[in-house]
Formats: structure tokens, sequence, C-alpha cells
């Protein structure tokens, strides 16, 4: 997860790979955002709205502005710098890359002091003959600042019917069985 301290060690160069891309990306990003997440990428870059506009203006863009794009708008800081036209959302890993490819530390993330669902599990193991007590499941959950919100303002009404929608979906069939099973593992662990 990108943090303010995490943006405040990265130096103020630019790290645009494509100047015409940049403008163009995060012009057509910053500009079509809500008022809140302009706010948010402010805040958490701890650059003023004027640097955003120069950045699609000139092409120009530092670390921090694209990191704080990347993570209040969930797009690839690879986009906005131009260097890949593949547009996926940002997670961890891609700002950790993103990070070593420019030539910084690798950042390690904070224990959390509970569980972070937002990061997807392993693949899933084959379960062999003998160990059938195992559950394996893939869970790729987003990790935006407003999913964050929404999930710890969730009212426990609103979860047992989040929780009713799901099992109604996995008796449905589809890919929801593997999720309402995870869901009634960690219920019951």
């Amino acid at each position: 997860m990108v943090t303010q301290e995490l943006l405040a060690s990265l130096k103020q160069v630019n790290i645009s790979h494509d100047r015409e891309k940049t403008m163009e990306r995060v012009r057509n990003a910053f500009f079509s955002a809500s008022r809140k997440d302009k706010q948010e990428i402010e805040k958490l870059s701890g650059q003023k709205r004027t640097s955003i506009y120069r950045a699609a203006k000139t092409g120009s863009i530092s670390a921090k502005i694209a990191l704080s794009m990347a993570e209040v708008l969930n797009i690839s800081p690879y986009w906005l710098s131009g260097e890949s036209d593949l547009q996926e959302p940002c997670s961890d890993a891609l700002v950790q890359s993103f990070l070593e490819s420019k030539g910084y530390p690798a950042f390690r993330k904070p224990r959390a002091q509970k569980a972070d669902v937002s990061e997807p599990a392993p693949e899933p193991a084959p379960v062999s003959g003998e160990d059938n007590n195992s559950l394996s499941v893939t869970v790729t959950l987003s990790n935006t600042p407003k999913m964050r919100a929404a999930v710890e303002n969730l009212s426990e009404e609103s979860a047992a019917q989040l929780l009713s929608a799901l099992c109604l979906r996995a008796k449905a069939g589809g890919n929801a069985e593997q999720l309402w099973d995870f869901v009634k593992y960690c219920l019951l662990s």
C-alpha cells in the first residue's frame, strides 16, 4: 500500500518514459477523477494541485505523483509514466516492481494487526487424496481507498445481507462457490 511516509522518501525527479503519453494519461485520469479523489491524491502525494497540473501540461511526472494517482485511482503507475499501454489495477506487487525499476530500494509493508484480505491468496495447490482437510482458494479483492473505507464502515446488518447474497450466488453456481467455501471456512475457524 502506498503511504505518505513511502512517498515522502522518494526523490522529486521525472520518471516519465514517454512524455506525450504521460501528458495525455495524467490529464485524462486526474481531470476525470472526483473532487474527493483529487484531494486524496494531493494529500497522499504531499503535492499541490499545481504540481499535478504541471505533469498534465509538460508530461514530466514524479514517482510521488504517479504512485499517489495509481493508488487512489487504482491504475498502473507504468501506464501513467508511458512505459506500458496495459491498463491494470494498482497492487502492492506492481508498486514494488515500479519502485525497483526506478532504482528505489524495496519497500516493506508494515505488519498488519489483522489479516489483509486485499491481497490475492497464493494459487491453490492441487489437493491430494491424503490431505482432504485443506482448503485453498484464490481471492482477489479491490484494494482501493474507497473499497477499504466501505469495508470498514460496513454494518453488521449489511454484512449479513452480503453473506446471504454470496450464499445465493454460490448455490446458483459460477465463480462464487469457492469464495463461499472460503468464507464459511474463515467463519468456522
